[in-house]
């Protein structure tokens, strides 16, 4: 029997629930057991000192998760992070190398932007995979031990490479979303939400800095006794905007960080009204809407890439007005609205199935792991 692969999931803030953190917790836990042994580095959200965002703390869903799959987590040490003077934000008072040993692992697996970053760039004997969640446009990190690099979709692909990075190492694998074996079930009865109401919603995580004024100014000019805008989580600014537009019909959820409550909370949705000041990468939320046939509508933004997530399977809006006259669309047309949905479910198959993005990934790890041992 062969030895099991060895592979250090290393992350600052790695246990919140974040997109990226989500992403590598994901990849952690359902790696086959009989062939990976995984341990998993995170820091907390700390202070980070010259910058006033505030990075998601550790969410205590996210714990139970990886202790739930039987993941060794170890809590790195880290007092702050210090953001004053650009890459790499070194980590302060931390215990990170007192704790890692690169001899016992034959991959380090991270999820990042690709500039370079601590703890990372101290590291020069280990050999990394690294997953990338920007485009390069922040500066791209070249090291010999960076083996490969995972994009999520073809137009951050197009992007990396016109901002220098390196062609030969990149290798596709889209978000890592997992659905619990439990059948999903609609929040209707437990909201109070009559069946002939019409519902357009997203999901966000508590944070400002992505907060989008678009679907809520596009919901009021279309609201009616019939319709309903449900939020779940999200940016204070979304309950400041609401009460500001005075809408009426509108519902507000506590953030919850637990993935069979948000696959319900999707599933209850007939719309995904998307919204995101700085756009996606590759939409993980997005992925969710298409696995449970919900047409979605968005925006432009900074990234671009939920263009083609969305692409036969709804609307991007380029404007408020053109928001709202395809959310009143959707009002008045069951036909379209039928065919959208079938086109989601189609294109979740064939572009982001779950098991077929782990199967990459196991793959991947065994091909690199055996060609050296070889």
């Amino acid at each position: 029997m062969k030895e099991k692969i060895k592979i250090a999931f290393v992350k600052f803030g790695g246990l919140s629930a974040g997109g990226t953190e989500k992403y590598l917790q994901t990849l952690a836990a359902n790696l086959p057991k009989e062939e990976f042994e995984v341990d998993y580095y995170y820091t907390d959200g700390v202070q980070l000192i010259g910058n006033s965002w505030k990075h998601p703390d550790t969410d205590r869903d996210r714990v139970k998760y990886m202790i739930d799959n039987g993941i060794n987590i170890i809590h790195v040490n880290c007092e702050a992070r210090d953001d004053r003077f650009g890459p790499p934000y070194t980590w302060i008072n931390s215990n990170f190398f007192e704790l890692f040993n690169q001899k016992k692992y034959d991959i380090v697996q991270t999820g990042r932007s690709g500039y370079q970053e601590y703890p990372f760039c101290d590291m020069k004997n280990d050999i990394f995979i690294d997953s990338i969640h920007g485009d390069g446009a922040q500066g791209i990190e070249k090291r010999d031990n960076i083996i490969k690099t995972i994009l999520l979709s073809s137009t951050q692909i197009k992007n990396w490479i016109n901002n220098g990075g390196d062609e030969d190492k990149i290798v596709c694998i889209p978000p890592l979303i997992e659905f619990s074996k439990l059948p999903s079930i609609s929040l209707r009865k437990e909201l109070n939400i009559e069946n002939d109401i019409f519902i357009y919603g997203m999901h966000q995580g508590n944070r400002e800095d992505i907060f989008s004024d678009i679907p809520l100014q596009a919901y009021k000019q279309i609201e009616n006794e019939k319709t309903l805008f449900l939020m779940l989580g999200g940016a204070n600014k979304y309950r400041v905007q609401a009460q500001q537009l005075n809408i009426k019909n509108i519902k507000f959820l506590n953030f919850n960080g637990d993935s069979k409550y948000i696959n319900d909370f999707v599933k209850t949705l007939d719309v995904f009204s998307h919204g995101r000041f700085d756009g996606e990468v590759c939409s993980a939320a997005i992925i969710e809407a298409l696995y449970h046939g919900k047409p979605i509508i968005s925006h432009p933004a900074i990234n671009n890439g939920h263009f083609e997530q969305i692409e036969g399977c709804g609307f991007v809006a380029f404007s408020v007005d053109e928001y709202s006259k395809k959310m009143q669309f959707f009002l008045d047309n069951k036909q379209m609205y039928d065919i959208l949905s079938n086109n989601c479910l189609l294109k979740y198959n064939k572009l982001y199935s779950f098991q077929k993005s782990i199967d990459k990934y196991t793959n991947l790890y065994k091909e690199i792991v055996y060609e050296r041992k070889i």
